[in-house]
Order: structure tokens, then sequence, then C-alpha cells
């Protein structure tokens, strides 16, 4: 009798699964589209169409990415080229976005190339050609510029060699002087740590923080010290805090604007990000909705190089209509009321956090790396 019983078990759940199965693979063949490029630097096809139309409607629109890839700053290029946004907000320290904008507005073009091969890592993500490409697309296209990040590991120097030109205190400049060649001994001696760990970096900016400064040379050198300890602690809670400082921070002059967000997809979905924290995509996300607004939140991702469709064994049911080398956009709408009317049930939590907190996901059957310039320490 047991053993029936347990059969009878076993074949329920194995049914059940089966029609949750079905019923995903079935919501999502009927809710896609797919696009393609042209060769005018954009796309067409049905599914662009239904993008441009959502992102045109929605005041924020945040893209959750793949990083160092070419095709996701095209397909940026592609949606900023199409509709106007006032503000563009990303993955990078504001201080490292001023430098590099007004680099690109003051610099000749081989001046700018010589800056960008000294600078290399420095740039963090816009080291990659394309994405720098998109940023100078931006800059020139007079859209403002938000960094929402900490400090990268290895943009030390080129902070400090713009707070030594900019600096009116003479015992700071020498400091700083110190600083930047202290640091380029660390890439050269020893490529285990980073100088913003060492001790001779926390007293030289403490050192530093005693002095007569302007603010914005305070609200650096306290940024540097902030991602020091993120970055020895490793406390990610803290890290999104500062993210949504930053944001928040500069809230008075994005809040009734058109707003575009591209960070990495951990951080978008509108409800829990994928490391189980509220992220900047919530934060937006409530915002809007406090405005009586919408925000849209558009996940991008796809086959990288060296990957096969079986690799992306999580996206399995999306990947069933995957036929060709269109990109593809799914509509998430459909599985959000499935899930929320308990009629579909998906196990896999990350997955789940996909589906409610992305309005649309876009798969791009081919991503490539996009090409870094100038050297990479470490």
């Amino acid at each position: 009798m047991k053993k029936i019983k347990l059969l009878i078990l076993i074949l329920f759940i194995a049914n059940f699964s089966y029609a949750q199965t079905t019923l995903m693979d079935s919501l999502i063949q009927k809710n896609y589209s797919t696009f393609k490029k042209n060769n005018n630097n954009a796309f067409e096809g049905k599914g662009w169409i239904t993008l441009l139309d959502e992102i045109s409607k929605n005041n924020s629109v945040l893209l959750g990415e793949l990083h160092f890839t070419n095709e996701v700053p095209y397909f940026t290029n592609a949606i900023v080229n199409n509709i106007k946004f006032d503000n563009y907000i990303l993955e990078i320290d504001p201080y490292t976005i001023n430098t590099i904008s007004t680099k690109i507005k003051s610099l000749s073009p081989t001046e700018l190339d010589k800056f960008r091969n000294e600078s290399g890592s420095a740039l963090s993500f816009l080291q990659g050609e394309a994405e720098f490409d998109l940023f100078k697309n931006i800059v020139q296209q007079h859209i403002k510029l938000y960094g929402a990040e900490q400090i990268s590991l290895f943009s030390d120097r080129l902070l400090l060699s713009e707070l030594r030109e900019q600096s009116k205190n003479a015992k700071a400049k020498e400091i700083y002087k110190q600083m930047i060649a202290n640091s380029a001994a660390y890439d050269t001696k020893n490529n285990t740590t980073f100088y913003l760990f060492s001790e001779d970096c926390l007293a030289k900016m403490n050192t530093l923080s005693a002095l007569n400064l302007s603010p914005n040379e305070k609200a650096q050198l306290e940024a540097l010290k902030l991602s020091r300890e993120l970055y020895l602690n490793r406390i990610h809670r803290l890290r999104i805090q500062y993210l949504k400082h930053l944001v928040l921070e500069k809230l008075p002059e994005w809040k009734d604007k058109k707003n575009l967000f591209k960070y990495g997809a951990n951080h978008m979905p509108k409800g829990e990000s994928l490391m189980e924290v509220f992220d900047i995509g919530n934060l937006v996300s409530n915002i809007e909705e406090a405005n009586y607004r919408k925000s849209l939140h558009i996940m991008v991702f796809g086959k990288q190089e060296g990957e096969t469709l079986a690799d992306l064994g999580q996206y399995k049911s999306f990947l069933t209509v995957v036929k060709d080398d269109n990109w593809y956009a799914f509509d998430l709408s459909p599985l959000k009321q499935a899930i929320s009317k308990k009629k579909l049930k998906v196990d896999d939590l990350e997955l789940q956090r996909i589906i409610k907190g992305y309005d649309y996901l876009v798969f791009i059957p081919n991503m490539t790396k996009t090409a870094k310039t100038g050297k990479i320490d470490h």
C-alpha cells in the first residue's frame, strides 16, 4: 500500500511539474517578438517597434546588462538615437564620469586617444571600445551624466591626478604627487594587491582630510575611503546603500525628467535584486510609482562566446523559441500575472526574481566581448 501511495505521489509531482513547464512554455511562445540589426546602426522588426513604444511611455528606463559586450552598447546607442533622454545614470563613480566627460569635451581626437591609452583600466567599463563610443555619443547629445557607484580599484591615480591639478593647497598637491608615485610603484612591484588597500594610502588620505581643502576634494577623499572599506570588507549591502544614496542625492535633478539607467542585471529588477537585496531598480520603481508614473525594466542577456544554448539552462523555456540569429524580446507580464494568480510556480528563485522584477527579457544569440583600450592593471 505504501509503495502505491508513493507511486501516486511521484506521478502527481511529475504531472504537476510537466503542467507547469507546459504553461510556462505556452505563455512564452505567445508573448515574444523578434528584431534584427539593420545597416543604419539600429534595428528593425516587430520586437524593436514594441520596445521603442514601451520605452517612450515610461519615465525611467532601466537596462540590466552583461558587462563588456559589443551588443549591449549597440542596443543602448540605438535607443538613445531614437528616443530623447534627459539623463543617463551608469555604474561608474561620479568623479571618474566627470573626468572622462570633461576630457571628451575638451581634448582633440589625438589627445583623447592618448588619454584613453594612458588611463586604461582606470576608465572602468568605459575602457571597452563599444562602451566608450556609446558614452561619447551620449556626451555629444548633451544628455546629463550621473555616476552612481563606488570608486574602482583601478581609478585611484586618475582621480588623484585630477585632484592634484585642481587643488589650491600646496601641501595637498605634494601629498597627491606622492600617492600617485606610490600607486604606480604598487603596479610594478606587487601585482597581488592594490595601493588603495595599503596603510600608506589610508594615512595620506587622513592627513589630506585634516587640511584646508575644497568641498569637492573632501568629498572625493571620503568616497575613496568608503570604497576602500567596501572592497576590504566586501560589504555588499553597504555598497548597495551607497549606490542608492548617490542616486537619491541627485533626485531633485532627475525625478521629473526622462532617465536611462544602465547597470549589471543584478541591480535593475523592480523587486528584490538577484543578489537578495533591494537595489537601485527597486528604488527607482518606487520613486516613479510615488509620482504616479512608471519605470520600464529590461534585462539584456545572451549566448556568450564559447557558450551553447544548453549552457543557459536556467532560461530553457525562453530558448525553445530561438530558431535563428534574430534578437528576441520576451514580454514577461503574462508570466508575472500567472505567478500572482498562483497558476504558475517557478522553483528557480533567481528566475522568479527576473520574471517578477523585469518587464522585458531581451535575448541576443551571439554576444561578443568588446575590445579594450590602453593598459590593463593587475
